[in-house]
């Protein structure tokens, strides 16, 4: 499963059309909806990331002992395997951040 760009409305914490107001929003049981459909897509995404870095080190592996001499093809999966981790590594820092700013208000 190839990741694409991210649409907005996959990752929005407010549904479109529907104002955040006061803590009463915060009790809404369709906000636990939300939050499970986010945990299971970045667990996708960090689900594939480590396949894709799983299949890297593989072929990485190979190519060093001599079963394969496609040193191009694996270095390009070895730098779409980093890629994908700095994408992972990027998201969950900006969730984090997100936590962090959403901690700090005053209510």
């Amino acid at each position: 499963m190839p990741i694409g760009p991210v649409e907005p409305s996959v990752i929005s914490l407010v549904q479109p059309g529907r104002a955040l107001e006061g803590p009463a929003a915060f009790r809404n049981p369709g906000s636990l909806k939300e939050a499970s459909a986010f945990t299971e897509m970045f667990e996708g995404i960090v689900g594939h990331a480590n396949a894709t870095a799983n299949m890297a080190n593989a072929q990485a592996a190979d190519l060093a002992a001599g079963r394969i001499d496609d040193i191009h093809g694996t270095m390009i999966e070895v730098q779409k395997a980093g890629i994908e981790m700095k994408l992972v590594g990027n998201i969950r820092n900006k969730v984090v951040d997100a936590f962090y700013e959403l901690w700090r208000m005053s209510v």
